[in-house]
C-alpha cells in the first residue's frame, strides 16, 4: 500500500505542517526529529514498485509513503535525523542553491562542535563522507514556498536499508553503482558516537542561525540563483 499525503499521519508524521504554516509573519519555519518508527518514504514522480521491495514491506509491516519533494526513496527509522525546513523566498525559481546552503550549514556545525570533519558535498543534494553517503534530502517547490526534508544517518540499522530498498533507478555519479551497503553510512560507523536525540536538540538551537542566512538569500535583489 502506497499511502499518500493525505495519509501519512496515521503512518508518521513527515511534518509536512510547516509548508501549510509558512506566511508573511513566519517565512521560515525548521523542525528536527527522530522518527520512533520505519517506513519507506519514496519521491513524488517514482515508481514504487520499481525502487522498493514491497512484499518484503508487507511482511515487515513497514509503510511506503510519498512525500510532496522529489528525490530517492529512503528508510526513515530509529537513529535517523532528519530536518524539515519550509521557507519563503521571492528572488529564487531553483532549489540548488537552497540545498547547498542549508547542507553546507550542518556540515560546518558538525564540524565546529563534534569536530566531524571530511563531511562533502556531493552529488545534487547529498552530503559524504571519505565518498559514502550520510545525508540525503528532497525539496519541493510551489511558486515562492519551498519546502526541505533531509535526513542524517546517526546511527540507524543500515541493513533495514538494503532489506527494504532496491538498487536506485537513478543515482549520482559519486554511487559509481555501489550496493547499498558499500555506498552509505553512519556518524557512529565513522567512529562519532553522538546520541540521535542530543544531536537533534543541538543542532535545533544551533539552526537560529540558519534562519537569516535562508531569509537573506531568499530576498536580496542582487542575488542571482
Amino acid at each position: 500500500m502506497i499511502a499518500r499525503r493525505a495519509g501519512v499521519d496515521k503512518y508518521m508524521d513527515l511534518h509536512d505542517q510547516l509548508y501549510l504554516r509558512i506566511n508573511a509573519a513566519q517565512p521560515f519555519l525548521l523542525d528536527i526529529w527522530q522518527p520512533r518508527g520505519i517506513a519507506v518514504v519514496i519521491g513524488y514522480s517514482q515508481v514504487a514498485a520499481r525502487e522498493v521491495h514491497l512484499q518484503r514491506c508487507r511482511v515487515d509491516g513497514v509503510p511506503v509513503i510519498r512525500r510532496r519533494g522529489g528525490g530517492g526513496a529512503v528508510v526513515l527509522m530509529p537513529g535517523v535525523l532528519c530536518m524539515t525546513a519550509a521557507f519563503s523566498s521571492t528572488r529564487s525559481e531553483s532549489p540548488y542553491f537552497f540545498f547547498n546552503l542549508i547542507n553546507q550549514f550542518l556540515v560546518d556545525t558538525l564540524a565546529v562542535h563534534y569536530g566531524i570533519t571530511g563531511l562533502t558535498l556531493q552529488g545534487i543534494s547529498d552530503v559524504a563522507v571519505a565518498g559514502r553517503k550520510i545525508l540525503g534530502c528532497s525539496m519541493f517547490k510551489s511558486r515562492q514556498l519551498f519546502f526541505y526534508q533531509g535526513s542524517l544517518l546517526v546511527n540507524p540499522n543500515l541493513s533495514l536499508i538494503d532489506r527494504l530498498l532496491k538498487h536506485p533507478s537513478q543515482e549520482p555519479d559519486y554511487r559509481q553503482g555501489r550496493e547499498h551497503g558499500a555506498f552509505v553510512t553512519s556518524l557512529w560507523q565513522q567512529g562519532y558516537r553522538i546520541e540521535t536525540d542530543e544531536l537533534g536538540m543541538h543542532l535545533q538551537r544551533a539552526a537560529a542561525a540558519l534562519r537569516p542566512l535562508v531569509l537573506q538569500a531568499s530576498n536580496d535583489p542582487g542575488r542571482t540563483f
